[in-house]
Order: structure tokens, then C-alpha cells, then sequence
């Protein structure tokens, strides 16, 4: 997952020479907005908190606004994390943000561009401020193991600093989620894949998905779904010898086989 050396690492030519990543096609969005359906930030986000449930640890957001995303997020372990034979349900909410704006210009958003004031969800730990001041050894410790990181913070030099604290909380099955990897200058992708070869960090390419351009602008973008591989493993999702498996087992044979499925495939 490297940029063509014959190209240049920003822009358009950068994005046409990333091996392994299918580029956004080409139409102006204002061509095609009416004719599309791509899948919603909110159906990637369930996915991945489903997802997550399998991994220990917490979520954490970098890039919050108004909250739209922290609520999805919140509302879909509240429903999945609590059902029963969930391995690792119990899962705290990190969301930091400064709510100041962006401290750089970003495709057609200026300085200060994006603030708002910060939203009030129960149950969801809040960290305000720029990154390099609130990303610190003692949030680390707070936030232990992380299964699910969702990055919104748009800037090459914000997803950078997220990425390099967040380093030492990953583990096998951590999930990092990009909301726009392809936005700007390449800012996300070149964060993430300089971070990858840095760290020495191996990651399993899990989805990609299309999306309406961000920033302002007109061309599409996409977001980008990752797994973290790493020495641990992670547990078996329905075992031949664990309770569910055995409990499915004589649902199916009492002929009750939509509640089997549902416990066969609760996350």
C-alpha cells in the first residue's frame, strides 16, 4: 500500500496511482447526487460497533462536530453490547474534538472553519482541545485497549497526531475506521499508510466504501475500514463447545430456528 513514486503524493495523479484501492469514479458530484445510494455513515458505523464487540477494549472518535456519528455509536451498543454471550460488550465512549474549527484551511473549508459547540450526549467521555494538547499519557491509561477508532479529524497533521497516540492501544481485532481517506491533499491515507510503515503495523483492508465528497468539495470520496493483525488472537465467534453453540444447537432441534439464528448471530 504505497504511492507510485512517479507520481506526486498529493492530488488528483496520487490518487489514480494507489495500488490496491479502487479510486472513487470520476462524475462531478453534482451529477450524480440524485442518482446515488451509497451507503450512509450510520449504517458503516453500526457495522463497525458490531464489529467491535468481539475485540476488548473502547471506542474512541477523533473528529466529532455535532455529534452525529458519537450518537449512532452510542445508540448501537447500547442495543448490541448488552445482549447476553457478548464478549466484550461493556464498551466506554471517548469522543475528542476541540470545537474550535480547523487550525488549517482544508479543501474549500477555511481557518476556523467546522465549529460548533460541543454536544451534550449522556454516557459519552468528552475530551476538548487540539490533539497535541489533549492526547496525552494520561487519557491513554483511561482509555486502556482500544476495539473500534473512528477518524474524522479531516487535517494530515491531526490524523497524524491521533494515530501516533493511539499506537500503543491497539491489538489484534482494533478496528480503524477513516471518514474520508482519499480528501484534501490524500491527508488520511498519507497519515495512515506513513504511520503503518513506521510502526511496523500490519493491517487487514476490510471495506471501502464510496462517498459524497467532503470538505466542501465536488469530487467523491471514500471511506476506509482496517483491522489491526497483531501476536494475539481473537476469540472464536460462536465455539462448537461454548454455551451458545450448545444452547443453539437444541433451539434448532425444537424447531425454533429464527431464535438459533438470532443467537448464532447476535454480533
Amino acid at each position: 500500500m504505497t504511492v507510485d513514486p512517479n507520481h506526486s503524493s498529493r492530488g488528483a495523479d496520487a490518487k489514480k496511482s494507489i495500488p490496491g484501492f479502487a479510486i472513487a469514479n470520476g462524475p462531478d458530484w453534482t451529477d450524480i447526487a440524485d442518482r446515488s445510494n451509497f451507503a450512509t455513515r450510520a449504517l458503516i458505523l453500526e457495522m463497525c460497533v458490531r464489529l467491535s464487540l468481539r475485540v476488548p477494549g473502547n471506542i474512541i472518535e477523533f473528529g466529532v462536530a455535532t455529534g452525529d456519528s458519537t450518537r449512532v455509536i452510542r445508540r448501537t451498543l447500547k442495543r448490541y453490547g448488552r445482549r447476553w454471550f457478548i464478549p466484550f460488550g461493556r464498551k466506554r465512549l471517548f469522543a475528542c474534538d476541540s470545537w474550535e474549527g480547523l487550525p488549517e484551511a482544508w479543501e474549500n473549508v477555511d481557518v476556523g472553519g467546522l465549529a460548533c459547540e460541543p454536544p451534550r450526549i449522556p454516557g459519552v467521555r468528552f475530551v476538548k482541545g487540539y490533539f497535541q494538547d489533549t492526547l496525552t499519557e494520561q487519557l491513554r491509561r483511561e482509555v486502556g485497549h482500544v476495539a473500534f477508532a473512528h477518524f474524522d479529524a479531516d487535517l494530515y497533521s491531526s490524523t497524524k497526531v491521533a494515530l501516533e497516540w493511539i499506537a500503543p492501544l491497539l491489538t489484534t481485532g482494533s478496528l480503524l475506521l477513516f471518514d474520508q481517506f482519499i480528501g484534501g491533499d490524500m491527508d488520511e491515507f498519507r497519515a495512515f499508510d506513513e504511520w503503518r510503515k513506521s510502526h511496523g503495523i500490519q493491517c487487514l483492508r476490510l471495506a471501502e466504501f464510496d462517498r459524497e465528497p467532503a470538505g466542501e468539495g465536488k469530487d467523491l470520496d471514500r471511506r476506509l475500514l482496517f483491522q489491526v493483525v497483531a501476536n494475539e488472537k481473537l476469540s472464536a465467534r460462536n465455539p462448537r463447545d461454548g454455551l451458545p453453540w450448545v444452547i443453539g444447537y437444541y433451539l434448532g432441534r425444537l424447531g425454533l430456528h429464527e431464535v438459533q439464528s438470532r443467537l448464532a448471530h447476535r454480533y
